[in-house]
């Protein structure tokens, strides 16, 4: 009989460490994993993608469709964007903080 109960118990236990794992997964799935990324690179702040993003709908509409960060003095990130008239550009825009 005890050995059913620690049977139970350990099964309780386990489903209790891989519920969370599966929502954390389910939300992260709700944002493209480029966006999720907050990178620290060589002592510099760079700003999160979603801010930039942010920035550029409320300034242009339209919306993301990639980017790509370069490096320099200055990080930068270009941005592809598609236009509300359809069109696509890249847009530059500063990475720092």
């Amino acid at each position: 009989m005890w050995a059913k109960s620690v049977l139970l118990s350990a099964l309780l236990a386990a489903s209790a460490y891989a519920a969370p794992a599966n929502v954390r997964v389910e939300q992260a799935a709700a944002f493209p994993p480029s966006l999720l990324i907050q990178v620290q690179d060589r002592g510099q702040d760079i700003r999160p993608l979603r801010e930039v993003v942010a920035e550029l709908r409320a300034q242009y509409g339209g919306e993301y469709v990639s980017h790509r960060l370069e490096q320099g003095g200055s990080p930068v990130y270009v941005v592809r964007w598609r236009m509300p008239d359809g069109q696509i550009r890249d847009i530059r825009v500063s990475a720092s903080r």
